[in-house]
């Protein structure tokens, strides 16, 4: 009888002691919209609205990437700075040890992945991060007429999301080398489809024109040439509209072109 007291003394103390274990263990409280909302305005003053509702959640879900049992907040957020550029927050939060919310990290101050490289988005670039198989997911959108342009994949590795691959379209065949391109505009122009075939079609009608002519014709049309590369510079800034500045202009200079051809051929 002494014996079976003891074994449902100590029964009924471990059970006492788990419960109170579990009691200090518990999972952290979700992460509010309000909470958030608060965090990113005590970030730093580039961030400082006069009102949380300044603050727009554009996209909110919830996922345990750490395996603790508590689930992260993956956020894209507008604040009052943003103005038409689109949402200028993109974290995953989470809660210290403390229960204070701190960021993961996972791009750099440029919206570039670990540790350096490229994105290659052009005009009025932004990106929507969800969750997919686990993964933190950064889709993001440009005015380069491709759609999803760039998908990055990250994976957490105990201290920060990892870049694991990044799905690229592009680039696209022009008339010039794209990994030797230096300017801004041609890097640009090799991952938009329509403009880099317009490209394309433009260098090979340049090209059939230039050999025909004599060397004195030849010179004014390469100088013609340099000075419709420069305007097209000048006048199609990579932001929202510049594939479409760039298509009305590469039909134009085309047309331009095909009337050289059609008068030096009647010579």
């Amino acid at each position: 009888m002494r014996l079976g007291l003891s074994i449902l003394c100590v029964t009924t103390l471990i059970g006492a002691y788990a419960t109170a274990l579990a009691a200090t263990q518990k999972p952290a409280r979700k992460i509010t919209e309000n909470q958030i909302k608060a965090f990113i305005n005590s970030r730093s003053k580039e961030y400082e609205c006069s009102s949380l509702d300044q603050i727009q959640i554009d996209h909110l879900e919830y996922f345990d990437f750490m395996g603790d049992g508590n689930q992260e907040a993956i956020v894209v957020a507008s604040t009052c700075m943003t103005g038409t550029a689109g949402p200028d927050i993109h974290a995953v939060y989470a809660r210290n040890p403390e229960g204070k919310l701190i960021e993961l990290p996972f791009l750099d101050a440029s919206g570039d992945p670990p540790p350096s490289e490229q994105i290659p988005v052009f005009g009025n670039p932004n990106y929507e991060l969800t969750v997919e198989n686990g993964e933190l997911v950064a889709t993001w959108i440009d005015a380069s007429d491709r759609e999803d342009p760039v998908i990055a994949r990250y994976k957490w590795e105990g201290k920060r999301f990892a870049l694991d691959r990044m799905d690229v379209k592009g680039p696209y065949p022009t008339s010039y080398d794209c990994a030797k391109a230096a300017r801004e505009l041609d890097r640009a122009i090799c991952y938009s489809p329509g403009v880099a075939a317009l490209d394309l079609q433009l260098g090979e009608a340049y090209r059939r024109l230039l050999q025909r002519l004599p060397p004195d014709k030849k010179q004014q049309l390469q100088s013609q040439q340099r000075a419709w590369l420069a305007e097209r510079e000048k006048q199609c800034v990579l932001y929202k509209w510049w594939v479409d500045c760039l298509t009305d202009m590469y039909s134009k200079r085309m047309v331009d072109l095909n009337k050289l051809s059609a008068t030096d051929n009647k010579h």
